[in-house]
């Protein structure tokens, strides 16, 4: 594959900070205006990092320009509070730029996770050269420690001797303590358990998924503020439950608990599911929609399952009955999977194709699809160079992952 000519150093500011404080709009686009804007932040905000990281893409781009003719360094802005709002910002700047600069290839400058988040996105258009993160250098002492405690940490068994072991004891206090102190007690065990046996990370993941997908900009804002609502009523619940059980044996009234927990659990996935559908109708993102039925399906029947088996461990009913949820579960399954094909357009000429971004053979961003024919079998795009409508035949294009590949 040939190298890149046109390189583009990619800057971003997905909380809008630029905006915010300085007053500035993006895309700020070349070396002299990114040295301003980050100026008249620095200004405001010296502490704000962003600060360094747009000097840091006016540093790559000093370095680059001696070995490509082609270059040039940009800032895009996103908007308060990310998610939605700030990614369809920067998605739309980038645009703008790629119009004016039709660049090959990219470096990525970032100061930290959080910007990162966009990487994927940027990816999808253009071609991931290098990715350089931007850190402010602390005191050494201090930061010689920090690490090494960080790093410790992460070893599995000091990990569960640290946090594991405490987690343990303050959940068995939990049980015998008294009852003023049982819900602190609850809370620090159960987080110490979770942080020593990593199941922390994950956890959090999930939950800054679901927040961050909130946002009052989306018709699916409802189902994803459903969703949280509904999982913190189910631990209320199951909670309540266990108070008022009048079961003695522990291990019974816990399970008799959970059940409740796990049923408002998978409403909650179910609503989280039904606000992703609603987005990928909306963005038009329709190769998505049988993965998300299939998701659906699956949440519930692995509930149904649940269900059945907890009630046979309470003597509730009988083995018989769990087995025959687990064979209705996988027919039922089977018959969705068939049936979802009908949103499988890999195969097909249709309107849900239209926006879809098309990439040459070389895996470079050259258009989108504007218009398509069914009947005769074609799709068509303009190209962002020649600002000419191309057409592709059904032979001549292949969609993965959202994209359409040009043969």
């Amino acid at each position: 594959m040939a190298e890149p000519k046109n390189i583009l150093i990619i800057c971003v500011d997905r909380d809008d900070d630029l905006g915010r404080k300085a007053g500035i709009k993006g895309p700020i686009i070349g070396r002299t205006d990114n040295l301003n804007a980050a100026a008249k932040l620095a200004v405001k905000d010296p502490t704000d990092s962003d600060v360094n990281s747009i000097f840091g893409a006016v540093k790559s781009f000093d370095e680059l320009k001696k070995k490509y003719a082609g270059i040039e360094v940009v800032t895009l802005t996103g908007a308060v509070g990310r998610g939605f709002e700030a990614d369809k910002n920067v998605n739309a700047q980038l645009d703008k730029v790629l119009e004016e600069f039709p660049a090959e290839g990219f470096v990525f400058i970032s100061d930290g996770a959080d910007d990162d988040a966009l990487l994927p996105l940027i990816q999808g258009r253009i071609k991931l050269i290098s990715k350089k993160l931007i850190l402010v250098k602390q005191a050494k002492s201090i930061e010689s420690t920090y690490v090494t405690i960080i790093e410790a940490l992460k070893d599995p068994f000091l990990s569960k001797v640290v946090f594991g072991i405490p987690g343990i004891i303050l959940l068995l206090y939990y049980f015998i303590g008294i009852q003023s102190l049982q819900i602190i007690a609850l809370v620090l065990g159960a987080y110490l358990l979770l942080k020593g046996f990593g199941v922390e990370e994950p956890l959090l993941k999930t939950f800054r998924k679901v927040t961050g997908s909130i946002s009052i900009h989306r018709i699916s804002f409802p189902f994803y503020l459903a969703t949280l609502f509904i999982f913190l009523f189910g631990l209320v619940n199951g909670y309540s439950y266990y108070l008022i059980s009048i079961e003695t044996d522990f291990w019974i009234k816990l399970i008799a608990s959970s059940e409740t927990v796990y049923s408002f659990i998978a409403l909650a996935s179910i609503s989280y599911i039904i606000g992703k559908i609603i987005d990928a109708i909306s963005l038009k993102q329709a190769f998505k929609l049988r993965k998300y039925l299939l998701s659906i399906t699956s949440v519930f029947l692995v509930w149904l399952i649940l269900d059945s088996g907890t009630k046979v461990v309470l003597g509730t009913t009988d083995l018989y009955w769990f087995l025959v949820n687990v064979i209705a579960s996988f027919i039922i399954l089977l018959l969705v999977f068939k049936a979802s094909s009908v949103f499988d357009i890999r195969q097909k000429i249709t309107k849900l194709l239209i926006g879809l971004p098309v990439y040459d053979k070389e895996g470079k961003w050259i258009g989108k699809v504007s218009q398509v024919n069914a009947k005769k079998h074609w799709i068509a795009f303009k190209n962002i160079k020649t600002k000419k409508k191309n057409l592709l035949t059904r032979e001549a294009f292949m969609l993965k992952k959202g994209r359409i590949l040009a043969a």
